[in-house]
């Protein structure tokens, strides 16, 4: 075991000890139990904290909504397990570039444990606010003696990262509907898909070791969030999945869990998937998934390497022909921000010269930092447009869907819809709210099987 002393000064981290039980019932939400309370008319967070027995900051710990006050009929959740044992916890400042999976490894303990007890870590976590760590016995009793103004923290010994057999899910479900998707179809070879055992092994570059771990680093860390939910799910259809995670800047490469896996999730990075492919053992037929780098062209002579991409010319066509599928003859309208980023400008190009070939000619739309109402005033009320922005960013999204949601409202003007990127897929909040408002049709990076049994169970 390795200790390590963190001064207060570097990351605001005081022991501390839960509050006492609740007087409150009890219900279990995906396997863990939460005190909970229904608020009612008249409550606001300062009473009510005080008739439990807690503070302020711990009912907005746990209930960030509540900041903002407190709505008649919404529900407060508490864990159970941090205010029925009295356990002891550590605070920590989150810091910029910092991220939940770091955060674990750094005072480690799991992911799970720190959402446990911050509801609404699991969607990120935000520099300045505060989360509680719970603190390790092996840590408390370490021999080493800290400081008076350092804090013992417990650093594990590289290994990796397995799975649980029945990982809970990081995040909850949602009933809000998606925007209206365009999904290509595929043929599926079988009428059903036999689930099997899989040895799965993650080799991404996690940043572990970093300081402040980069932008990068942090959306791997998303990505294997979102793949233990799927392993998850998996796992809930009777497949066993075993999964070992890396990280890519420090791991052997002959580790038993790379070189006997079904599957490697590999980094961006040619040359490391070439190395991984040479170290892994043939008898177990495995091979290395390529999802993050689309232009590598190694599965043309590596057959262990599958591209998960198709190239950007053949999306292109795919959505091409999914647009004149859904909006038929409805004239396109290219956005363009004079002073944005506009990084879809490659598929402009590429939609531009396939409408005039089928004799449609785009209206051109190009506007100063925010669009607005007016900048649409030009579009004829007689025609039906589809707009196309030439950005996929949330940034230059904010910078339109405004004018074109009062667009939209204006019973006098144009018809238009909206055609989105893959991007805006991952939206949340009031950017997805807006996806509804305008309408949004979304081409994704996607297959639809229309014949499959989830399919089929659709309404």
């Amino acid at each position: 075991m390795i200790f390590r002393n963190i001064a207060i000064a570097g990351a605001l981290a005081v022991a501390s000890l839960a509050a006492q039980a609740l007087d409150l019932p009890v219900k279990s939400i995906n396997g863990r139990r939460y005190y909970y309370y229904e608020v009612h008319h008249g409550d606001n967070v300062l009473a009510l904290a005080k008739s439990l027995g807690i503070s302020r900051d711990q009912i907005i710990r746990f209930n960030p909504g509540a900041a903002d006050g407190l709505r008649p009929g919404t529900m407060l959740y508490f864990p159970y397990e941090d205010f029925a044992s009295g356990k002891a916890t550590l605070s920590h400042e989150v810091k910029r570039g910092e991220t939940l999976f770091g955060l674990a490894h750094r005072y480690g303990v799991t992911p799970d444990d720190i959402i446990a007890l911050n509801p609404g870590t699991d969607s990120g976590i935000k520099a300045g606010t505060v989360v509680l760590i719970p603190v390790r016995t092996s840590a408390v009793e370490a021999e080493h003696a800290a400081a008076p103004n350092e804090t013992p923290l417990y650093i594990p010994e590289p290994q990796p990262v397995v799975a649980a057999p029945n990982p809970e899910p990081a995040t909850e479900n949602t009933t809000a509907e998606d925007p209206e998707i365009l999904l290509s179809e595929y043929d599926s070879e079988a009428d059903s898909v036999s689930m099997r055992a899989a040895t799965i092994a993650v080799v991404l570059p996690f940043g572990l070791n970093d300081e402040t771990p980069s932008k990068q680093a942090q959306l791997y860390t998303d990505f294997y969030r979102g793949l233990l939910l799927a392993a998850d799910s998996l796992d809930s259809e009777a497949a066993d999945i075993t999964l070992s995670v890396f990280d890519s800047a420090h791991f052997d490469r002959n580790d038993p869990a790379i070189c006997n896996a079904a599957v490697v999730i590999a980094p961006e990075n040619s040359g490391l998937m070439r190395s991984i492919v040479e170290s892994m053992n043939s008898e177990a037929e495995g091979y290395v998934l390529n999802i993050f780098n689309l232009k590598d062209e190694s599965y043309l002579n590596t057959p262990a390497i599958v591209q998960a991409n198709i190239s950007h010319e053949a999306m292109y066509a795919k959505a091409y022909q999914g647009m004149r599928e859904r909006f038929g003859d409805m004239r396109p309208v290219l956005l363009h921000n004079n002073t944005g980023r506009n990084e879809k400008s490659a598929f402009i190009d590429y939609i531009r010269s396939k409408y005039i070939a089928d004799g449609i000619a785009p209206e051109e739309l190009a506007y100063n930092g925010t669009l607005r109402s007016s900048d649409l005033d030009r579009l004829k009320a007689s025609e039906r447009y589809v707009i196309v922005p030439s950005s996929g960013t949330i940034s230059e999204f904010n910078k339109m869907s405004h004018a074109l949601k009062a667009f939209r409202a204006d019973s006098g003007t144009a018809e238009i819809e909206v055609f989105g990127y893959p991007d805006w897929t991952a939206f949340r909040s009031d950017a997805r709210d807006m996806l509804h408002a305008i309408g949004a049709t979304i081409y994704p990076r996607g297959f639809f099987d229309p014949d499959s049994d989830k399919a089929a169970a659709r309404p």
